[in-house]
């Protein structure tokens, strides 16, 4: 759908332009950003709800090019064993590749987790928080130490501790990643925390 691709492009554009300028934005302007992105994400979600209802002749035109950068970045997950995916969702944030952590998550990955069934949303509001980062010192994400359990059926439990790099200090996260293979893949069905502590750069660590 050409209309749905240019918006998509914009908001991506936006999203680059933003990682490259956050730190000259005054609140006005991030504001102002924050305006433009959910104006295209509106425009998006009603070109798509029109093709929905019908509104337009013929079956739905669908973007090849969209279609195909998706079916790429959901394909170059298919051979990677649970450990290695988890570890392109880590660092899909250091990336800003969205779409790709998007394509990590099962079907079942908890709704209030995702904030938003379609990639555009979770493109959005992952986009926004990473801006949000930028205003007090990127985070780089990386995995120290990594593990997994057997499978079980389709399921398996990935350990992993990973360190949240800011400009003052790191935060140490020991994580547990629950998988299910689905879609021809290892997909994350939830995560969560079990014990986080934090070091500033003089070595001194907090719980």
């Amino acid at each position: 759908m050409p209309g749905v691709l240019v918006e998509e492009e914009q908001i991506s554009l936006l999203g680059k332009m933003l990682y490259y300028s956050a730190d000259h934005l005054t609140v006005r302007e991030r504001e102002t950003y924050d305006q433009l992105v959910e104006s295209l994400l509106r425009k998006v979600n009603q070109l798509r709800a029109m093709e929905r209802r019908g509104s337009r002749p013929g079956p739905a035109p669908v973007s090849s090019v969209a279609e195909a950068q998706y079916q790429a970045k959901k394909n170059a997950l298919l051979n990677l064993r649970p450990e290695e995916l988890v570890k392109v969702f880590v660092d899909a944030w250091n990336k800003q590749d969205f779409e790709t952590e998007f394509f990590c998550l099962a079907r079942c990955f908890p709704s209030i987790k995702r904030k938003g069934d379609s990639v555009q949303e979770y493109v959005l509001n992952r986009m926004k928080k990473y801006s949000d980062r930028l205003l007090v010192g990127p985070v780089m994400k990386k995995i120290a130490e990594i593990s997994s359990s057997p499978v079980q059926g389709n399921k398996t439990t990935v350990f992993c501790l990973e360190v949240h790099k800011m400009p003052d200090k790191e935060l140490s996260l020991q994580r547990e990643y629950e998988l299910i293979f689905e879609d021809a893949a290892w997909r994350i069905a939830d995560f969560h925390t079990v014990k986080s502590y934090q070091a500033d750069w003089r070595g001194q660590r907090s719980a």
